[in-house]
């Protein structure tokens, strides 16, 4: 009995480093694990109201919660105005934003809601806020992705920007949705 639990011993040892690069060593070798990364949107959008307005954006996408601020420019006639603000969501097929200015007219903003975004593009029915109302119209546009930083793993990326923020943040790591 003792010689027998010794001989499955041995061959348990035996067999466990070919266990380990079986399945996961060819996984590792066969491919690239995806990685959050921190990304930047580039979003167009026309608000097609009583005056069509064309508004362009440049915004950081955090991974880690799918949101997202910046800036952008509305064209008024022929020069585009850098004077926008722009907060939303964007998880890859559905957009939400709500973009404001402060001039040439106060309290001017508009958005949409949970639009979806098929091969870069969306179209669906938005909303503006104008001195009191809030009117609905519809808003087109389109999403373009860009990856902005390349971590190979998390300890990459807090290693670049040590601190809490960074040592909590999703960056870097294997991506699970």
């Amino acid at each position: 009995m003792k010689r027998l639990a010794t001989t499955l011993g041995a061959l348990c040892l035996a067999a466990a480093p070919l266990a380990l690069l079986g399945g996961g060593g060819a996984a590792g070798a066969a491919g690239v694990v995806s990685r959050y990364q921190v990304e930047t949107l580039t979003i167009t959008a026309t608000l097609h109201a009583y005056v069509t307005t064309n508004h362009t954006y440049t915004v950081t996408l955090n991974p880690c919660t799918d949101t997202f601020t910046g800036t952008g420019s509305v064209e008024v006639g022929t020069s585009w105005l850098p004077i926008e603000s722009i907060t939303g969501t964007y998880d890859g097929t559905t957009l939400s934003f709500y973009a404001s200015y402060p001039t040439p007219t106060p309290n001017v903003a508009y958005g949409i809601n949970d639009v979806a975004v098929v091969d870069g593009a969306f179209s669906g029915t938005g909303f503006r806020d104008y001195f009191p109302g809030t009117e609905p119209w519809p808003v087109t546009g389109t999403v373009a992705v860009t990856a902005t930083t390349d971590y190979a793993n998390h300890g990459a990326f807090v290693s670049s920007d040590p601190g809490a923020d960074a040592a909590h943040s999703c960056v870097g790591m294997p991506i699970t949705h």
